[in-house]
């Protein structure tokens, strides 16, 4: 297809934050075995459920946090108790929710960061001095 086979309003409906965090879900759920080496294989379910995916997180989100927990079983499954495993995923929502959060923000390419330190000259009034 060419693009001008496209809507307009289609072409700026994906955002490229949104089709990142998409991608990388896709990919790393496509990487990653639903087993993690060394738990049962006759019961694929144990330690690798985690639950119902909560009402304020989108299914491209929730995807994110599957992928992220089957890749921690894949690395340190062994290792974690059944306990650590719940814990585990009470964080990565989290953490989930908080990327949520911040991707929300519209950003422009020419935006400068927040965390920028803006040094004025003598001569240069600064934000505050602008209100007064």
């Amino acid at each position: 297809m060419h693009m001008s086979d496209h809507d307009s309003d289609d072409v700026g409906a994906v955002s490229r934050r949104r089709f990142t965090g998409g991608a990388v879900a896709i990919v790393a759920s496509a990487l990653c075995p639903v087993i993690a080496p060394g738990e049962d294989k006759r019961n694929p379910s144990v330690g690798t459920d985690i639950g119902l995916k909560p009402e304020d997180l989108s299914v491209a989100d929730w995807n994110e946090v599957r992928a992220r927990y089957s890749n921690l079983l894949r690395v340190y499954g062994k290792r974690l108790s059944l306990e650590e495993k719940r814990k585990s995923v009470d964080i990565l929502t989290t953490n989930q929710h908080m990327l949520a959060s911040i991707r929300s923000f519209v950003v422009q390419n020419g935006d400068v960061s927040a965390c920028t330190l803006r040094v004025y000259g003598p001569q240069q009034p600064s934000d505050a001095d602008k209100k007064v």
